[in-house]
Formats: C-alpha cells, structure tokens, sequence
C-alpha cells in the first residue's frame, strides 16, 4: 500500500490514453485503514479475489517486492478471465501515448513482450548486465486469452511459488528472467522493437528521449511508456540505483522524469512511504526478519504442520516453535531457535563463537 501514490500516477496517465479501458490493481497487502479501495478511481483486487492456491505461504516467505513480483501470472490469469486482452504494467511507470499497438498485436499472438535492448551497445559490460536480469523487461506485458496463454501462465506461476529470487548463482533474477524461455517454450510471442514501447534507465544513452510540449518522442517515434525502476524521488538526480547515470546524462528525458517525481508528490507520496506492509509481522505485532523467513522456507514439508504462520496464539504455532528452546535446556543460558538461527545466519557469529550450544553458551 506504501506505493499507492505510483499507482495513482501510472492510472491516470492510462486513462488519459484509454479512458475506456478498465485498470486494474493488485493490493498485495493490507489496506489496514490507510486508505479505502473503493474511493480509488481504479479497481483494487486483494489476494483474497485471486485464485493464488500454493501461493499463499509466499506472503511469508517473500518479502513484499518478491511478493509482489510472484503474484504476477494470478493476476493476470485472473483478468484473462475476465477480458479477452490485458497488458500488465508495473507500477512505478507513466504512460505517456498510445499502447494500441500492444492491444492490435495480441489479435494475433499470445503474448507481448518488450526486449531490454534494441540494438547491441558499445560497451560489453551493458549486455552482461542483461543478462543477468533478462533479455524481456517485465515493466510490460500484453497477453491474450487462450490455451497457449494459460500454459504460459501456469508455467511461469508454479515456478515463481519457490523461485521468485534474485540469485546470480542459479540464473534468476525475481520474476524476469524466467521469461526468456518463453519465446521457446511457447507459440505466438511477439516481441515489440518499436523503441517507445518500454524505455526506462536501461534505453539510455542509446535511445534518444525528446519532450514537444506534452508529447515525448524516442528516436523520432512516438513514447508510449516511460518507467522509473529504481528511481528514487529523494535522490532525483540519479536515474536508478541499478545505474550511475545521472539525469543530467540523459537529455530532455530528464524533464520527464522531473514530471513524475512532482506527480508522485502529488498523489501523496511522502505520507504513504511511511505506511507498515501488513505481511512484516506476526499477528501479535512481532516483526518478521529476513533470518525468521529464511528459518520458515528451510523448513520445507513442516512449515505445513504450523497452519497459517502469521498466527502466534496456537499452541502449535510457528512462533511458539521459533520461542522454544533449540536444544530443550533451560538452564542459566538458554537459546531459542530464533537466537540460535540468527547465530547460523552470522558468519561473524559463528567465527567469534563456534561451538554456541557447548563451550561458547555462556558467551
């Protein structure tokens, strides 16, 4: 709920283009009194209105960016449900023309996707950094509703229910990368080379961003969207933090992003960044870290004998196990399964104290 402001802008940049389109958001949170969905000029679904199944205990083990990254394939299975051709757009983004062109071309296809890169770069260092995160930005996507469709989607979610990680090593990077087998593993994906389609930190310097007015051009043709992933409006003079490229390195696209930032102030950025994300604590107020998220997931099969994991009051409850005492002495040191995974976490810790159940306890 805490980006509820880039939600705001990004909506009413698409109505100005669309306005007979219906748009759509996921709430992957809790309104907890904030704000009312229905004084929204949107159309705010919970978890609640998705079919998510085994992606429930992802509220937990997730956390909320992950989490919202995971939700991705129900949403979007959920609307096909409902309309015949969606496109998906991430919230920290301004429509800035057109997106016509993705609605004529899923009258043919199945799905839409837009490359990170159009055109191979000077520097090397560009595409390795593509590649790590995936050649398809996922700020966009149009789908339409079909079998080849929804083989897509049931591929890409039962994946993102344990694999919705950045995590070099094992080739993954959230939900994103993922993607790059679909064009192989799927009939009827067109890929968009139009370069207003999708331009974000990434386009730049090769893609050339002018401002006439309120219409925005890239390389002579008509923006359609504009994202700011990674951007942060109380540091506006950096682009991104996936990027050293100041705004002053970018041209008249600066004035765009210029644009966005007093928009978001606007639609009340500097009150919602405070708002708490109801899924970072247990249900007594307890807040949930990383290490206790990384304890649940390691539990595998058990974790499902606690039932709702948020819940303290059971006797059989995550957090009562998480309390209890790792070894079952109760003497004059006692170490509970939270202490003690904290300790496995730290390698400092576990350097300093080796043997923390035996010699080192007192420590």
């Amino acid at each position: 709920k805490r980006n509820l402001p880039l939600v705001r802008v990004i909506a009413d940049s698409f109505r100005r283009h669309h306005p007979e389109v219906p748009f759509y958001v996921l709430l992957t949170d809790q309104p907890e009194g904030y704000f009312d969905p229905a004084a929204e000029p949107f159309i705010v679904l919970t978890l609640d209105d998705l079919d998510v199944g085994a992606l429930w205990p992802a509220c937990f083990t997730y956390p909320r960016q992950n989490m919202e990254y995971a939700a991705t394939p129900s949403l979007l299975a959920h609307l096909l449900n409902l309309h015949a051709r969606v496109v998906f757009i991430k919230q920290e983004s301004l429509v800035v023309g057109d997106l016509g062109y993705a609605f004529e071309a899923l009258k043919t296809n199945s799905v839409v996707l837009t490359p990170h890169l159009l055109s191979p770069p000077e520097d090397v260092e560009r595409e390795l950094n593509v590649l790590l995160a995936g050649t398809y930005n996922l700020g966009f996507l149009g789908l339409a509703a079909g079998d080849e469709t929804s083989r897509f989607l049931a591929w890409w979610q039962e994946r993102l229910i344990d694999h919705c990680v950045r995590d070099v090593a094992r080739g993954t990077h959230f939900e994103q990368r993922w993607v790059d087998l679909a064009p192989g593993f799927f009939r009827d994906v067109f890929v968009a080379r139009d370069p207003g389609a999708n331009v974000g930190h990434w386009s730049f310097p090769e893609r050339v961003v002018e401002v006439h007015g309120d219409r925005v051009t890239v390389d002579g043709a008509p923006a359609r969207l504009m994202r700011f992933s990674g951007y942060d409006p109380d540091e506006p003079q950096k682009v991104s933090r996936y990027s050293r490229m100041t705004t002053a390195d970018i041209g008249q696209a600066a004035l765009v992003f210029d644009r966005y930032r007093e928009l978001l102030m606007a639609a009340g950025y500097e009150t919602a960044r405070h708002w708490p994300y109801a899924f970072d604590r247990f249900d007594n107020g307890a807040p949930i870290l990383e290490c206790v998220r990384t304890m649940y997931t390691n539990l595998d099969d058990q974790a499902r004998s606690f039932g709702n994991p948020f819940q303290t009051g059971r006797s059989n409850s995550f957090f009562r196990w998480l309390m209890a005492l790792v070894d079952g002495q109760n003497g004059p040191f006692p170490v509970t399964r939270f202490w003690y995974g904290i300790y496995k976490e730290r390698p400092d810790l576990r350097q300093a104290f080796p043997d923390a159940l035996g010699a080192d306890r007192e420590a």
